[in-house]
């Protein structure tokens, strides 16, 4: 079987690492456990998410079992879970992304459009306008 590569938005990696995984659709609850357990699924993370979870922690919107840096370092520990750097190429795709005001959500949709990757997300504006392959139901 072909490894799936999929894009994650911010808030699959919240549901996941910090709510047990039940408000993931089966697909992305699936996708999850088989990056953490190595098979299958290779998750990127893109440095955005990384940001908008630290402004959700710093904002107490999501508490944490441990710091943040720690956390961080935990959630890469696994190998098929890789961090995503927002370069200068993205940049250039994320400006013609107009979908939505939102610059995390905009980040990441130009992040998977680069990678030509599936973005995990259940963003109901990502779903309407379908800016790039979606990976949920």
């Amino acid at each position: 079987m072909t490894e799936k590569l999929l894009v994650t938005d911010t808030h699959p990696v919240i549901y996941f690492f910090c709510d047990g995984g039940r408000r993931l659709s089966k697909k992305a609850l699936t996708a999850f456990r088989e990056a953490v357990s190595g098979t299958k699924t290779v998750l990127f993370v893109p440095v955005p998410v990384l940001w908008e979870l630290s402004i959700l922690v710093e904002n107490g919107d999501i508490e944490l079992d441990m710091a943040f840096s720690d956390w961080i370092d935990n959630l890469f520990r696994y190998p098929a879970i890789n961090p995503l750097p927002f370069d200068v190429d993205i940049v250039k795709v994320f400006h013609d992304v107009r979908f939505h005001n939102d610059p995390f959500d905009r980040a990441l949709v130009a992040t998977a459009l680069q990678m030509d990757l599936p973005l995990i997300s259940n963003d109901q504006k990502m779903h309407e306008h379908k800016p790039c392959k979606l990976f949920w139901d």
